[in-house]
């Protein structure tokens, strides 16, 4: 008879619960992502997307009591990523020359799965009241975070702002998003990607020292 002593097997530690719950939230929201490409805003729903993720109706409806706070929560969500996204391509270029890019840079990201579902959610608030209304204040709130750090990187770039510095981005992210819509049943997307070319001339027309080679100083940090 083997007598051999075996050591017990360890224990698997369970996560932390801020870990777990973090997990379940973003399996959550690329569910829901999944959910909006395939079935539409007014198809998606909590017990759907709770399907999809793999995960119980309780344990959806903690973290997004409403079907509006789940969409929410995917909006917040893309755009922190597009935050670390603008970051890293910053820092890694030329700053200027990464400016000069921002059409053709946005042009990548609002093509993108999450970023068609943000659209999705958009075309969705005119129907919806709830969702209108906050949608229309986390909006606004993106949209002056997003516009302060573009004007801080082109201080930073010694590129002066123009008065109606405001007025240019609104203008680019909405052309651009307006292509990626297009581009949803678009067979060819030459033509939109020359339109996306299009938008960095005037970029480079309005601010001439974006159009300038690049010099020494102009890097992000």
């Amino acid at each position: 008879m083997d007598m051999t002593l075996t050591s017990p097997s360890p224990k698997r530690q369970r996560r932390p619960q801020a870990e777990r719950s973090a997990g379940t939230r973003a399996k959550l929201i690329e569910a829901t992502v999944s959910c909006l490409h395939r079935f539409g805003y007014s198809g998606t729903t909590v017990s759907l997307v709770a399907s999809e993720a793999g995960v119980s109706r309780g344990a959806m409806t903690h973290q997004f009591p409403t079907k509006v706070d789940m969409m929410l929560a995917l909006v917040r969500a893309e755009f922190d990523e597009d935050v670390a996204f603008y970051e890293a391509s910053f820092a890694e270029r030329d700053l200027r020359e990464a400016l000069a890019d921002l059409p053709v840079t946005l042009w990548g990201r609002l093509n993108r799965p999450a970023a068609i579902a943000v659209t999705e959610i958009m075309l969705a608030s005119r129907s919806d009241q709830e969702l209108a209304s906050r949608l229309r204040t986390m909006q606004s709130e993106i949209d002056q975070m997003a516009r302060a750090g573009i004007a801080a990187r082109m201080l930073r770039a010694g590129v002066a702002p123009r008065p109606d510095e405001s007025a240019i981005h609104r203008l680019i992210v909405a052309a651009v998003r307006g292509l990626s819509i297009e581009a949803l049943f678009m067979s060819d997307v030459s033509e939109l990607e020359a339109s996306v070319a299009v938008l960095r001339t005037m970029l480079g027309m309005l601010h001439p020292a974006l159009a300038a080679p690049p010099s020494e100083g102009c890097t992000d940090v």
